[in-house]
């Protein structure tokens, strides 16, 4: 389904639309919300109906405002999330995956399919821009099971792994904490990919291929970390589950910004 940006109504043009009773596809959540702090917004992707039409006939169809993000709040393939430039907002996947945003970012769940069963996990995130944070379960052993993160610069293949990304229409920074993620340049034209190790950095370029991985210094990851994790005083919070896969890695927590329930979510 495609969705259409921007405010109040559009015409879309329908040539030929056969649709079922049920307007609304069948979609199970992905995740749910698990922090938030400050000011957080999302565009509905997984519940938003089609309008039924004739051929040929254009009809209305009123699209959906940026809403509120809640607290526990369930999550669904094609949701698109964002942050003002005091907040922070983290999602945990039902694999037990995790991203986390900070300030002033944007993100898509462009798709995510989970199957407990056969350990079958296929996630998509695009990165619009801004910082955030990975956390990818590596028990989704299946052979087709992958994690792609999608910037305007970089495609970014992740299993196991923890690590961040600094994200501008210009540029990717990808700084892994551990495991290993093989990154190339999101434009398919563009020849080279690298693997990038624990500790380890990689800078993809608009129309560059990724530079060579080299030393994350640990001031660097802290800055990164610290500007992601910034939860206490935040005013909902859930800690993740005893034995979660995520648990060890968000045991730090830092009161960098100042709680700022006004703050507006400026990304355009």
């Amino acid at each position: 389904m495609t969705r259409l940006f921007g405010k109040g109504l559009a015409l879309v043009a329908v040539a030929v639309l056969i649709l079922p009773g049920n307007a609304w596809a069948d979609n199970k959540p992905v995740g749910r919300i698990i922090a938030i702090i400050g000011s957080a917004e999302y565009l509905p992707g997984g519940e938003v109906p089609v309008a039924d039409a004739q051929p040929g006939q254009v009809v209305p169809v009123a699209l959906n405002p940026w809403q509120k993000v809640q607290p526990k709040q369930m999550v669904y393939a094609s949701d698109e999330f964002r942050t003002g430039r005091k907040s922070r907002l983290r999602i945990l996947f039902e694999d037990s995956s995790l991203m986390a945003l900070g300030p002033n970012s944007r993100m898509t769940i462009s798709s995510y399919l989970f199957d407990a069963k056969e350990k079958l996990r296929q996630g998509v995130i695009s990165i619009g821009h801004g910082i955030s944070m990975y956390i990818v379960n590596k028990e989704q052993k299946h052979p087709k099971s992958h994690f792609k993160i999608l910037s305007p610069t970089a495609n970014v293949a992740a299993r196991g792994t923890q690590g961040y990304l600094s994200v501008s229409q210009l540029k990717t920074l990808v700084a892994n904490q551990a495991g290993f993620i093989r990154a190339l340049n999101a434009d398919p034209a563009v020849i080279g990919d690298v693997m990038v190790g624990p500790m380890m950095k990689t800078v993809i370029e608009e129309g560059k291929p990724p530079t060579e991985p080299e030393a994350l210094a640990g001031p660097e990851r802290n800055m990164i970390q610290q500007v992601i994790m910034g939860w206490v005083g935040s005013r909902y919070r859930e800690k993740p589950r005893q034995g979660s896969i995520v648990t060890d890695a968000l045991k730090e927590e830092y009161d960098l910004f100042e709680e700022d329930s006004s703050d507006p979510c400026t990304s355009g």
